[in-house]
């Protein structure tokens, strides 16, 4: 089995606040991140997937849906986006008939971790990680099993082997026992659920999660003033 997803869903329902005034205000998904939308470079990236593009919106969902106007995607609206981004997932898997990619907008990755994702083998759900990043408090830390497999995934971790990206592969193989922990963390966590928290229902479960290793390319998170000040300097070179 090879990785091809028929969709990728992109997490486009954000409200920015942590941004503070940087973002001007508007949802997440339309900052301006070195002179692009953050959406913008998300769907980029996404087609070098070869998929189609599903994308949730949320806070000002009108504002995304006048700026995604005529482009070739399936656009649909997470009206309960205040809570855990669980709920966001949930809008989009409706949609989703066979193997997709889930990734988060405001996470800018550059061309060369297109071409290592589409490189993975796609037989088991895959969470994407890097080992080369110095982890900081609000980093997604992931602790593996001797096989590689995830054990723990989590912020608050204080022992770990590598950091999340912020995507995950599910192979048509094992899109209803994902679907049915999406659901079975809905009815445990409820609102504050979120979809990290499926991969480690699944590893609590003995079911393989497996990593897919993008060290040494590099990409930027946009969650706070100071990532942007940051990243500022590389985004502007990927225009």
């Amino acid at each position: 089995m090879t990785y091809a997803p028929s969709a990728v869903v992109l997490l486009a329902a954000g409200m920015g606040t942590r941004l503070g005034e940087l973002g001007g205000g508007l949802p997440k998904a339309l900052f301006d991140a070195g002179g692009r939308k953050l959406i913008d470079r998300a769907l980029e990236f996404a087609e070098q997937l070869g998929s189609n593009r599903i994308v949730v919106g949320g806070c000002r969902h009108d504002l995304l849906a006048t700026h995604l106007v005529g482009r070739d995607l399936t656009l649909v609206e997470n009206t309960n986006y205040r809570i855990g981004n669980l709920m966001t997932l949930e809008t989009a898997l409706p949609l989703v008939t066979g193997a997709f990619h889930l990734m988060n907008i405001d996470h800018v990755y550059p061309r060369a971790v297109a071409e290592r994702v589409r490189a993975q083998p796609g037989d088991e759900i895959t969470a994407f990680v890097d080992f080369d990043r110095p982890l900081g408090e609000d980093d997604m830390k992931v602790a593996l099993s001797p096989q590689r497999t995830i054990t723990r995934i989590s912020k608050k971790l204080i022992e770990w082997d590598c950091g999340y990206v912020g995507m995950t592969y599910v192979p048509a193989s094992r899109l209803a026992r994902y679907r049915q922990a999406v659901a079975e963390v809905r009815a445990t966590v409820g609102d504050p659920a979120n979809v990290e928290q499926v991969l480690q229902h699944l590893a609590d479960a003995g079911e393989a999660v497996v990593v897919g290793d993008i060290s040494g390319i590099g990409w930027h998170e946009l969650d706070t003033p100071e990532d942007v000040a940051k990243a500022l300097p590389a985004l502007e070179k990927l225009r």
